[in-house]
């Protein structure tokens, strides 16, 4: 069982913020292309199942995607990046691999990206991160949008998170 979300604290940008239904979420997500790649593989992935397994993730489905993906491990109130796609790495130049979201972020961005991942993983729906230059206020001046989607679990929380990221700028 995972700890209790923290609350935000600060500047919390719930705007940037999008919880979805994935079963309804390709019309909310038209204007976003890789985003809608994602989901439609997850849709195949998961069949009639609520959520696919990690097990049924086959890169052979998303070959475009592989460079803008992200696959992350739940653990106890954190994330471990197991997979972190070429243009991710070099848009934030830091190791990701093998680490966890707490040990690369602090402050308010971490309780932010922490409450994010832990929605979509607790509550296994699709949440929309979009980051503009009006958001930037806590010092990412990264421009994108982060599709995160639920995979897995035994219980009534994913064990795995996939996301693709698009960058623009």
């Amino acid at each position: 069982m995972s700890r209790p979300i923290r609350q935000a604290t600060g500047r919390f940008r719930q705007e940037r913020l999008q919880i979805l239904d994935p079963a309804s979420a390709e019309t909310d997500l038209a204007t976003h292309a890789r985003a809608l790649a994602l989901l439609k593989a997850w849709h195949k992935w998961r069949g009639e199942r609520p959520i696919p397994e990690r097990a049924d993730v086959d890169p052979i489905d998303i070959p475009a995607l592989l460079e803008h993906i992200l696959l992350l491990e739940v653990e106890d109130g954190d994330f471990r990046f197991r997979l972190v796609g070429e243009t991710i790495a070099s848009r934030y130049a830091v190791r990701m691999k093998g680490r966890s979201i707490c040990e690369l972020m602090g402050g308010t961005s971490l309780d932010e990206t922490l409450y994010e991942h832990r929605r979509c993983a607790e509550d296994r729906c699709a949440v929309l991160i979009t980051n503009t230059e009006a958001m930037t206020s806590l010092g990412d001046i990264r421009s994108y949008t982060r599709l995160l989607l639920p995979l897995g679990g035994t219980g009534r929380r994913a064990d795995h998170i996939i996301g693709v990221m698009q960058f623009y700028r």
